[in-house]
């Protein structure tokens, strides 16, 4: 869709224009209507009650008149107009000799009848709630209400689409929605306030989350990496898997064991038993005794071997060896 064709919310229809007729001497033709009645706009697409404060309105030099709101369509320009409270904006003007000013003259003359519709654009706008009120143009609204401060006409229409019977105000048509003019959105409820907090909340649980993890996982890489320094050996990658995978327990009570049997730390005292029990859930990893036996059976002195994984019994083999 063309931008110029797109639905705006600054364009009101807001009423009929007059087109006088030709006069004699007078190369132009002439226009004039009411603008803007001051009253109080409703059914319009974007804004449900909304009201032009007439006493901060600016209109600045000539105003381009188009046709349907398309600048490619000069088809005049408003010279003189004036405010007030009883009549509202009332414009007057000439209409251009080129076709675009010549359609709407003739067709007026044939009896179409155009329609005003206004660009305006507010340098601020005032929301009202429902159980507040507001004093423009002489009279006292109740909200909810949106009132157009400092509107500044950017330029008025000759359109074809019908007004409404009550309020003279339909759809127009131009460029894209923005809830207020010239400054970011700020109509932010308290909701959307507290849903953002707790999704940025959530994020930095995440991130913290995630770092500490990775904290964690650096660590055992550097502790799998030392205890294979400490028993000159490389580990196989199912090996490294089932070590990263331990919790913090285990893994120590691994390490200590491979390195007792590798020599790098000392036996017991003499006289003292060993009381380290493998827990439950590494007995997969503990998988073959030390002298070569079947789990659960009885070795010569009666005492059951611990048990530990293939490794653990290379180590013993090659003390024993030695």
């Amino acid at each position: 869709m063309p931008e110029e064709d797109k639905p705006n919310q600054y364009c009101f229809q807001l009423g009929q224009l007059n087109v006088n007729q030709a006069e004699e001497g007078k190369k132009k033709r002439t226009f004039s209507g009411v603008a803007y009645s001051g009253e109080v706009i409703t059914d319009h697409w974007y804004w449900d009650r909304i009201v032009f404060d007439l006493d901060s309105m600016q209109l600045k030099g000539r105003i381009p008149a188009l046709l349907e709101h398309r600048s490619s369509q000069r088809a005049g320009a408003i010279n003189t107009h004036s405010i007030n409270h009883q009549t509202g904006l009332t414009v007057s003007g000439d209409l251009m000799s080129n076709e675009f000013g010549t359609q709407v003259a003739q067709d007026s003359d044939d009896g179409f009848p155009w329609q005003m519709s206004v660009r305006i654009e507010p340098s601020s706008i005032e929301e009202i709630k429902a159980d507040a009120s507001v004093m423009v143009n002489g009279k006292v609204h109740q909200g909810p209400i949106t009132v157009f401060r400092g509107g500044r006409i950017r330029e008025v229409s000759f359109c074809a689409l019908g007004a409404d019977d009550n309020t003279n105000a339909v759809a127009a048509s131009h460029s894209p929605k923005s809830k207020t003019f010239n400054q970011e959105e700020t109509d932010v409820t308290e909701l959307e306030k507290e849903k953002a907090a707790r999704e940025k909340a959530e994020q930095d649980r995440d991130a913290a989350q995630n770092e500490l993890k990775k904290f964690k996982a650096d660590k055992r890489e550097e502790d799998i990496k030392a205890l294979e320094t400490a028993l000159s050996k490389q580990f196989s990658a199912e090996e490294k898997t089932s070590y990263t995978n331990m919790d913090d327990a285990s893994f120590a009570f691994m390490s200590q064991q491979l390195k007792q049997f590798s020599g790098q730390q000392p036996a017991p005292p003499a006289g003292q038993q060993q009381t380290n029990v493998v827990p439950a859930h590494l007995q997969h990893l503990f998988s073959h005794q030390a002298t070569g036996g079947q789990g659960g059976q009885q070795g010569q002195g009666g005492n059951q071997e611990h048990q530990f994984t293939a490794g653990a019994k290379a180590f013993a083999a090659q003390k024993q060896g030695a």
